[in-house]
């Protein structure tokens, strides 16, 4: 439900910083954000990617959607939902004056800026990393093996020979991973370049499939 501002005749509405936005999760990045990368203010290990076709929870249309395109987000404190820059003791954000387009178009009790704002491009990885590189050349054969299209379709089949192709598509992901750590990549960089554990993607395109017309999910893990 879009929440809209008080009338003329009652008391103007202003952030309380509660803190209920950030603890609920890191913003989506655009175009616009990029030069906080450039800038060094955030780094790719702040970052993940949910990948075109993965299952999300939409917040403003309040149930799961499949994504039409990717997107890069900032990450949540682990086993948390909170921004990790968010800091709960002050309630404060530890980048406010330099925040993401979103965080600055938020307004909780009037949604119609964030609305705005989540129908421009979205930031892509290949905005981040380049698109002739060997990471954008590794980016693209993830993606060819690891589709979430593809793997949308192999769980419809259902059949023996398609769930062995999800078996090999989760390995040859972990097992990439397990390389590229062993390479000296940081941890916590993987979920930017190649985006959430494909068993977890495989999971929650699962739950997808099985949701009944006309009903929704939260979030997916």
């Amino acid at each position: 439900m879009i929440m809209r501002p008080h009338d003329a005749m009652s008391e103007t509405i202003t952030c309380r910083r509660c803190g209920t936005c950030c603890a609920k999760g890191g913003p989506a990045l655009h175009l616009e954000d990029l030069p906080l990368l450039r800038g060094e203010v955030l780094s790719k290990g702040d970052l993940y990617t949910l990948r075109l076709g993965e299952p999300v929870f939409d917040q403003i249309l309040g149930r799961v959607v499949l994504l039409a395109s990717e997107c890069v987000k900032i990450r949540s404190v682990p086993d948390s939902t909170a921004c990790i820059f968010f800091d709960s003791k002050e309630s404060a954000c530890g980048l406010y004056a330099s925040r993401p387009v979103e965080c600055r178009a938020l307004q909780c009790w009037d949604t119609r800026a964030l609305a705005e704002v989540s129908r421009q491009p979205g930031l892509s990885r290949f905005e981040v990393v380049g698109t002739e590189n060997a990471w954008a050349a590794l980016i693209r054969e993830h993606e060819a093996r690891c589709g979430c299209a593809d793997l949308l379709q192999l769980l419809r089949s259902n059949t023996d020979q398609a769930r062995m192709s999800l078996r090999d598509a989760a390995a040859y992901d972990a097992a990439l991973r397990d390389v590229l750590v062993e390479r000296g990549m940081a941890p916590g960089r993987l979920e930017f370049l190649l985006g959430r554990p494909l068993d977890a993607v495989i999971r929650g395109l699962a739950r997808w499939r099985s949701l009944p017309a006309g009903k929704s999910l939260p979030d997916p893990d």
